[in-house]
């Protein structure tokens, strides 16, 4: 495992220095501060509004992190010609896509937290949090990640700590309002199993594609996996029995993202699950481990029998 953590951390680095990273954070942070202006066009649903619309952006703009991370890494190693270089040494394709995979996971996982951490501060902004603790939080955060910085050698390496660090310190502030955390937690949570399941999609498609070609077909995939469960019981009476059953086909075969948006009166129980939220977040990140596990097993047979020369 050695060698998958040296390809997963070189992996990471490579992405945090991307200035396309840096555009879609700096977007989806002016997205969720605007919020806080949106909740007030509202009547008496300010909350919801700002919970609602940060909590999709964060997915969407997770979504768009792991579709551009998976379609443009493996390929650039290509075309840079420095996967020649990887190769001939003693690791195994396998553990070089598994490293890959690790890695662009690890840099979602980081985008995630440090953007759930900014939607507990806009969200603890619109509960009416301590004032002293919301001017706190950034300001500590901010010198926090600047002297941390500024005393380590690799400074990529301070990003992980630090972004799970930031988004305990939002709840931690965000605990002393009224607001569900258990609920954006599992929030949280369901937006990095659907990151895990479409990042081994994009590597799939990356293993033997040109990044256009991966990024439209697994842009495809997540949206017709957000309909999945509409496919698997359409009842219209306006198409054929064939494509009904090339739909239900289609349905089953996709990975099911519409799991992880189960809805907001779900997550916090004003809809009833079968099992209670606990169970319905055990089985979903299950199902989506199970299936990423499988796409890259498939990824990794194509990969070992590509021929580089």
């Amino acid at each position: 495992m050695g060698r998958v953590w040296a390809i997963a951390i070189n992996t990471f680095r490579e992405a945090v220095r991307d200035k396309v990273l840096y555009g879609v954070l700096g977007f989806a942070c002016a997205i969720l501060l605007f919020t806080l202006a949106l909740a007030e066009l509202s009547l008496h649903q300010q909350r919801r509004v700002v919970l609602d619309v940060g909590l999709a952006s964060i997915s969407l703009f997770s979504v768009v992190i792991a579709i551009f991370l998976g379609s443009s890494l493996l390929y650039k190693e290509i075309q840079r010609k420095t996967l020649y270089v990887i190769l001939p040494k003693p690791i195994h394709r396998w553990q070089f896509l598994l490293g890959k995979y690790v890695g662009i996971v690890v840099t979602a996982v980081v985008f995630i937290a440090l953007m759930g951490g900014i939607q507990l501060w806009v969200t603890g902004v619109q509960a009416g949090a301590p004032g002293w603790m919301l001017t706190a939080l950034p300001v500590a955060g901010a010198a926090t990640l600047g002297l941390a910085m500024w005393r380590v050698q690799d400074r990529t390496a301070v990003l992980v700590p630090w972004s799970l660090a930031w988004l305990a310190a939002a709840a931690a502030v965000c605990a002393t309002t009224d607001v569900d955390l258990a609920a954006i937690g599992a929030a949280l949570l369901l937006v990095t199993g659907e990151v895990l399941v479409l990042t081994a999609v994009a590597l799939l498609f990356s293993s033997f594609s040109t990044p256009f070609l991966t990024g439209a077909l697994t842009l495809g995939v997540w949206v017709l996996g957000r309909s999945a469960d509409e496919m698997l019981e359409m009842r219209s009476d306006t198409l054929s029995e064939g494509v009904k059953s090339l739909l239900g086909v289609i349905g089953r075969v996709i990975p099911n993202f519409h799991l992880f948006y189960p809805g907001r009166g779900a997550l916090t129980g004003e809809t009833e699950i079968p099992g209670g939220v606990a169970a319905y977040l055990a089985t979903t990140m299950g199902y989506g481990v199970a299936y990423a596990a499988v796409m890259l097993i498939a990824a990794m047979l194509i990969f070992r029998r590509r021929d580089f020369l």
